[in-house]
């Protein structure tokens, strides 16, 4: 996989996060990002890459630093929690069975009990 598609599938990713805790709407999120073709397994591997990137951009900049060069900072992409990507996956691939994904206390990702009857 390559750099550039790891940080499409990121940024993607972090889209559909949004959604799920209502913050952005469905409609908002690339309509052709095709996030729902690859597999768990290649989600985390583009979030593995996306930091290595990372970090890898972060050590020559300090380097550089340190040799007294002017740099210009060091522009990084954020990567996501394990758990988070499993949870954008669940919520892509398994339609809801009466549990939902949630944000508790903005604390990490639970499971619910959620009534969809009417009252």
């Amino acid at each position: 996989m390559k750099l550039s598609e790891a940080k499409k599938i990121v940024a993607t990713i972090l889209d559909w996060q949004f959604v799920l805790m209502g913050v952005k709407k469905r409609e908002e999120v690339q309509v052709n990002s095709k996030i729902e073709t690859y597999s768990l397994e290649d989600l985390l591997k583009a979030n593995k890459l996306v930091q290595s990137n990372n970090s890898r951009k972060s050590k020559l900049q300090q380097y550089n630093s340190q040799l007294g060069r002017k740099t210009k900072g060091v522009s990084i992409q954020l990567n996501i929690a394990d758990r988070t990507i499993a949870a954008v996956y669940t919520a892509l691939h398994h339609k809801p069975n009466g549990e939902m994904i949630a944000l508790i206390n903005d604390v990490g990702l639970g499971c619910v009990k959620a009534d969809y009857s009417e009252h």
